[in-house]
């Protein structure tokens, strides 16, 4: 993006940015408790921006071996979380600042921490 371009939402695509949230309540079943958030952006569009969601927990159903698990059990897996306009209340564009200005690789964990019950007990 050059300096003189005026900042526009194509530009934060594949983009680290900082959001903040208006609350959480909405977001919180699936482990965002905080209003304010680094997400790397995949997209948007009319319902609000889609971000990365990296270390979800999904439930395992099979085993290694192709059977039903005994109890439950967990995977970790990278998903696109949409996060509504309603609930953002302002968005910080990073251009220029390693590691935020993809496409550079990401070095470091940027998203969402998500508790499980089983890692809690």
């Amino acid at each position: 993006m050059e300096k003189t371009e005026i900042m526009k939402m194509k530009n934060i695509t594949g983009d680290v940015v900082l959001i903040i949230l208006a609350n959480t309540e909405a977001l919180a079943d699936i482990g965002i408790n905080q209003k304010t958030i680094y997400v790397k952006v995949l997209g948007y569009d009319d319902y609000g921006i889609w971000a990365e969601f990296s270390n979800f927990k999904i439930p395992k159903l099979k085993t290694a071996k192709g059977k039903k698990p005994k109890r439950p059990m967990y995977q970790s897996v990278t998903g696109s979380l949409l996060i509504p306009w309603p609930l953002i209340i302002s968005i910080v564009h990073f251009p220029g600042v390693e590691g935020f200005d993809l496409p550079s690789p990401f070095e470091s964990h940027i998203g969402f921490d998500v508790e499980n019950e089983e890692d809690k007990a």
